[in-house]
């Protein structure tokens, strides 16, 4: 089992952060807080890797590009879709992107070296984001009842170089199902709501924040049961450690008979370690001074909390969103 370790605290975060400046970081920062709050003069490029189209990081990100333009007008903003967290990642290391959305199990395997992301374990964090959830969903009429019965069955999990895939087949393999019987078909979401609609495959599955306005629209049109995933959960963390929590998954949004548990992971959004630092110090103060306007623009989004969001071991924060949230620590004492 893994190890546990102590849960750092706030302040420990935030002196640590300071320390991890070093000379160069201490300086740029305070040469940039001379310059106050005015972002106006900053300069550069910010393309976000969003993952999905149509999934909840597409669309927040659209939201964080747009409000990043106004606040920052000096800075070219956009978004570059893929095919989730890996492929995420592989554009900011690739130079593509700037900034990604990341699950945390992803981004650990990437930083580990568990997968071909060369440069992955220099990568910061600009900020730990909200909560994402594996939404299992089948026809109404199947006769998949619970996770375990979709040993040998075909199943959509996101693209190969997604998240979903790896938090899908982990908490497959956490209820007893060989991995390796699974008829795993690479789709898009879109694409995959398709085809569980026309009965080509017999489950899909995502990981996202939650409501999906993709499956939020199958299910006006198609009858659909969610599959309750959370039993997986205590496996998952004596195999792989406390990433993983039991989360809810509603009935409302989906017209899901009924609401069931499911598997909850950690969402970062993370930065190339080269990302200026008056930039990625506006950016993060887009993600949380600015949420009212992303609200009215993505007004399903959960928006991330300071409190939380400052927690993103073992991933170091980029010290322009550290200088962030010790400013802010400040205006709060």
């Amino acid at each position: 089992m893994p190890r546990q370790v102590p849960s750092p605290t706030r302040r420990g975060v935030l002196l640590a952060g300071a320390g991890a400046l070093g000379a160069a970081g201490a300086a740029a920062a305070a040469t940039a807080w001379g310059r106050g709050s005015d972002l106006d003069d900053v300069r550069g490029v910010l393309r976000i890797a969003t993952g999905n189209p149509g999934a909840v990081f597409d669309r927040y990100g659209q939201a964080l590009a747009d409000e990043a333009s106004l606040r920052m007008p000096g800075v070219s903003s956009g978004v570059v879709p893929t095919g989730g967290s890996f492929g995420n990642l592989r554009a900011v290391l690739e130079g593509r992107a700037e900034v990604a959305f990341s699950l945390g199990d992803s981004l650990q395997q990437a930083r580990a070296g568990d997968v071909a992301l060369r440069g992955a374990d220099g990568l910061t964090a600009l900020t730990r984001l909200y909560d994402s959830f594996l939404q299992v969903l089948v026809r109404a009429d199947s006769d998949v009842v619970r996770l375990a019965d979709l040993a040998g069955r075909r199943v959509t999990a996101g693209e190969e170089d997604s998240g979903s895939r790896v938090v899908t087949t982990r908490s497959l393999g956490a209820v007893g199902v060989d991995v390796g019987s699974l008829d795993l078909v690479d789709l898009p979401l879109a694409d995959a709501a398709s085809r569980l609609e026309a009965g080509d495959v017999d489950a899909l599955a995502f990981v996202s924040g939650f409501p999906i306005p993709v499956l939020v629209d199958l299910g006006r049109r198609t009858p659909l049961r969610a599959l309750d995933a959370g039993g997986a959960v205590p496996e998952m963390v004596r195999r792989w450690g406390p990433q993983y929590v039991v989360g809810p998954l509603p009935a409302g949004p989906y017209g899901l008979p009924a609401a069931v548990t499911t598997v909850s992971a950690k969402t970062f959004l993370v930065a190339r370690p080269d990302l200026g630092e008056r930039l990625a110090h506006g950016f993060t103060s887009v993600v949380f001074d600015r949420q009212d306007a992303l609200a009215r623009a993505v007004p399903d989004v959960r928006q991330p909390t300071v409190a939380a969001g400052i927690f993103t071991q073992p991933v170091p924060l980029h010290p322009g969103s550290l200088r962030w949230f010790r400013e802010r620590d400040r205006r709060a004492t």
